[in-house]
Order: C-alpha cells, then sequence, then structure tokens
C-alpha cells in the first residue's frame, strides 16, 4: 500500500514498486508497462504521481518510451566489475574512472561489481525501517572505527544475501523480517570486506540484544540519532533510501 506519511513520497514509492516488479522478472525485458490509467486505477495515486515515478525509472534506464507503442522495460544493463582505485559517476550514464586513469562510460542502470580478494565470504546487511526509524546494533566489539552498524553478518554456505540479511537480523536483534530489495554492494572503506546491503521490512518481534556475546544494545533511529552514532558517510545508495523514509 502506498502511504506517503510513512513510507516517504508516493512517486518514490510506486517507483520502487515497479522496479522490484522489473528486478523479479513480473515485468521483463521487453515487456510494455502498465498505462498510467491502469497504474492509476491499480494504487489510486494521480497520473502526476504515476508519470514522476515512471520519469525516475526513465531516469534510471530501466524503462524507455516507444512513442505510439508505450513504455516498456529495457533489456537487462551489462554488469560492470571495479577495482580498486577505480571511482564512479552517475547521471543520464555511469561513468567508471579507472585508477589508470581511463574513463568508460556505461548506460543508465549498468551493474556494478566489486570483487572481494580477502578471501572470506560477503557479508549481508540487513537495512530495517519502522515508523520512521532505522534499526542499529551496537558491537561489544568494534571493528577499526565502526561501532553501530546494521545488523549484518557474513553470507553462509548455500545463503542468498537476502536469507543471510534476515538469519542475521533475527540472530542479533530477535526481529523477524522480510527482505525487500537489494540496495547495493560496494568493498567497504574501513573493513574491506563486500557489502550487500538487503532492505527489510520487519515483520515482528521486538527489538533487544539477542546475541549478548556480540551485540550491546539496539536502538531505533531517526535522521538525526543516525548522523550522530554513524559519523562516516554511508553507502550513498543506502543514505539515499533512508532519507524517504527517517523521520527528522
Amino acid at each position: 500500500m502506498i502511504a506517503p506519511d510513512r513510507r516517504g513520497a508516493a512517486y518514490r514509492q510506486l517507483a520502487g514498486v515497479l522496479r522490484d516488479r522489473i528486478a523479479c522478472g513480473n515485468l521483463p525485458p521487453g515487456r510494455r508497462l502498465p498505462s498510467e490509467k491502469d497504474l492509476h486505477d491499480e494504487f489510486g495515486l494521480a497520473r502526476e504521481t504515476v508519470r514522476r515515478a515512471l520519469a525516475v525509472l526513465r531516469h534510471e534506464g530501466l524503462i524507455e518510451v516507444r512513442h505510439g507503442h508505450g513504455t516498456f522495460v529495457v533489456e537487462a544493463p551489462p554488469t560492470v566489475e571495479l577495482n580498486a582505485g577505480d571511482s564512479v559517476a552517475s547521471t543520464a550514464a555511469v561513468t567508471v574512472t579507472r585508477a589508470s586513469g581511463r574513463v568508460e562510460t556505461y548506460p543508465a542502470g549498468t551493474r556494478l561489481t566489486v570483487p572481494d580478494r580477502s578471501g572470506r565470504p560477503p557479508v549481508a546487511a540487513a537495512v530495517i525501517v519502522r515508523d520512521g526509524r532505522v534499526l542499529l546494533i551496537r558491537r561489544r566489539v568494534a571493528e577499526a572505527s565502526l561501532s553501530w552498524q546494521f545488523p549484518a553478518g557474513e553470507i553462509e554456505h548455500g545463503e542468498t544475501p537476502e536469507q543471510a540479511a534476515a538469519r542475521e537480523a533475527r540472530e542479533e536483534t530477535g526481529v523477524t523480517v522480510r527482505p525487500a530489495r537489494l540496495l547495493g554492494r560496494r568493498t567497504h572503506p574501513v573493513t574491506g570486506r563486500t557489502m550487500i546491503y538487503i532492505s527489510c521490512d520487519p515483520i515482528s518481534g521486538t527489538a533487544h540484544a539477542a546475541d549478548e556475546e556480540e551485540v550491546a544494545e539496539v536502538a531505533w533511529c531517526d535522521h538525526t540519532t543516525l548522523a550522530a552514532l554513524v559519523p562516516h558517510p554511508l553507502f550513498p545508495p543506502v543514505q539515499d533510501h533512508l532519507d524517504g523514509l527517517l523521520s527528522r
């Protein structure tokens, strides 16, 4: 259900719903999207709100307008591997500046991967928001300068990142969640580990330090508290996600 007062602007929510349908294959490449009227009827949103949501997806390169025919899901973009020293900029396209100085340009929506050469499994982090607050844990033993973090842990053999994020949330905080969507992945600038961030919807449970050996305390944080407890910059896709959801 679209609820602007709880989950951010209505057009961003609608864009997220359609983005998830594209990601899971309900709207595969080449499929025509429902019309503005169909989306208006399904979600009860104004036509202008629907148009703004579609504009977001066009900017991301996920859909395209074929004049006289409708709006369609584009073919899956390429996957580009990033290496140490590379940097990325994204506007209408994705620009990768390699450590050597060479500049490469790819279409908007290109997937970026960062190989973890540490030999250790990737870490899945659960980004859980309830009532305008995000759930953080404080570890008993800090990792470098990191003390307050998202519930997270290594992906075990046979697990998907989504399954690992849900398991870690339950084991560390006692909260049962439903994985919603992948927010992104990167090599963490402090720990050097491959991090995979999963947006999760809370289903049940009261947050507490469920794993007392590792977790000292938990906190539901609004925008101001989050900035105070985590003074270093968040991963931009995670920050963008939270900006639309957290109370100030």
